[in-house]
């Protein structure tokens, strides 16, 4: 009596299995059915069936973890996220999953996939998941749904290893991308920690983008700790030296601070050590010159360009000390009623003009393309008389825009 019991709970048993296995093969036979359907309104009732069927097959143990069910469940979720994702709003993360399971191995080396889908076929399928999550990402992150946004970049963290072919690399989708990009969807969500660890991990690697450590600056001056704010920016001058943005942030902490003399005077000391150094007095210069102090700041811009002639920020801030002064001096001029005072007056304003000319055109040659050149050329051009240079700079403005 036991025996007979035992064969009709093992054949109930594999009727269960077989009845798992049929919703694979359901869901393989709709998916063909759908991917040679023409009709849209018939292909989009066939991936809803096809998605049922792999979701029962997914639900149960006995089919949970089978390579077959995996090799269906892939394409059917990716179908469903490219083409009717109102069906399931994760069919993206579900499709990475499953393709990603469909490039595990056996003992021998061969993708577990191999008796019904190509590797390479795979390979194609999970780059396709990497463009789809990175441009849902960017969707999620432009609807403020910033959590979402930074699920799917952590996903295409797991693609990326296994794109052999380095496809996603060509469409710049790189793990420093990610990175980069995943840090701005967790400062908008105010998350401070993510946000240090993820702006690390591109310092460690070098990542040539000198906003990362203005960046890590700003948030460290929000948990108020000032040292760490001024170490960062450090070492981002550290990596790029002549960066603009950089110079500024830390010249403008410093005046925030009240400790302008500090640095003042360790570049004063670094110059002492490295009187060949440009920078170091064209850092000099900036601060002077924001500080209002014209005249040592025209020094040290002349001692930079003195030894670089062909220094981008030494010309272009020595035409704008020069400019601006001419522009201060004409207002002065045009805002008095003593004609004597106003003829002395428009003369030193032209004189500073003059002065200003070259040191713009210097820097116009070296960049072209920077907008405040152009924009000071243009009015510097039309001030010293000259309307048919000041035209041809607005023309090139209008080209940029």
């Amino acid at each position: 009596m036991k025996k007979v019991i035992l064969i009709i709970l093992l054949s109930a048993i594999s009727s269960v299995v077989f009845a798992q296995s049929q919703n694979v093969t359901s869901a393989a036979i709709i998916l063909k059915q759908y991917n040679s359907e023409k009709d849209k309104s018939i292909k989009t009732l066939k991936i809803k069936e096809a998605k049922e069927f792999i979701d029962k097959a997914f639900a149960n143990e006995s089919t949970a973890n089978a390579a077959k069910m995996w090799n269906y469940r892939a394409p059917i979720y990716l179908q469903i996220a490219l083409k009717e994702p109102a069906l399931d709003g994760d069919a993206i993360l579900k499709a990475t999953e499953a393709y990603i399971k469909c490039l595990e191995r056996d003992r021998k080396g061969r993708v577990i996939v191999r008796k019904w889908t190509a590797e390479e076929d795979v390979l194609a399928g999970l780059v396709q998941c990497g463009y789809k999550l990175f441009n849902s990402a960017i969707d999620k992150y432009n609807a403020q749904e910033y959590s979402k946004s930074l699920d799917y970049y952590d996903a295409i963290f797991d693609i990326i290893p296994l794109d052999s072919e380095d496809q996603l690399k060509r469409g710049n989708i790189t793990n420093e991308t990610i990175l980069y990009n995943s840090f701005f969807a967790s400062r908008k969500m105010e998350d401070n920690a993510k946000s240090r660890e993820l702006l690390q991990e591109l310092i460690d690697i070098n990542f040539n983008e000198p906003d990362i450590y203005i960046h890590m600056s700003n948030i460290y001056l929000e948990e108020k700790d000032i040292d760490k704010a001024l170490e960062y920016l450090a070492l981002g001058r550290d990596m790029f030296e002549e960066d603009q943005g950089l110079i500024n942030t830390e010249i403008n902490l410093y005046i925030k601070l009240g400790r302008t003399s500090e640095l003042i005077e360790k570049l004063s000391q670094a110059i002492i050590l490295d009187d060949g150094n440009e920078l170091l007095y064209f850092n000099r210069g900036t601060i002077y010159d924001q500080q209002g102090d014209l005249i040592n700041a025209e020094k040290d811009y002349k001692a930079a360009l003195a030894i670089d002639p062909d220094g981008f920020g030494s010309n272009y801030n020595l035409g704008a000390l020069y400019f601006n002064a001419g522009v201060a001096t004409n207002n002065k001029a045009n805002g008095t009623s003593n004609n004597q005072q106003y003829k002395r007056l428009k003369k030193e304003a032209e004189a500073s003009f003059k002065r200003a000319l070259p040191y713009l055109e210097s820097a116009y040659t070296l960049n072209p393309e920077d907008r405040n050149t152009l924009l000071s050329l243009k009015q510097l051009y039309y001030l010293n008389g000259d309307y048919k240079k000041s035209e041809e700079i607005k023309q090139e403005i209008e080209e940029l825009e």
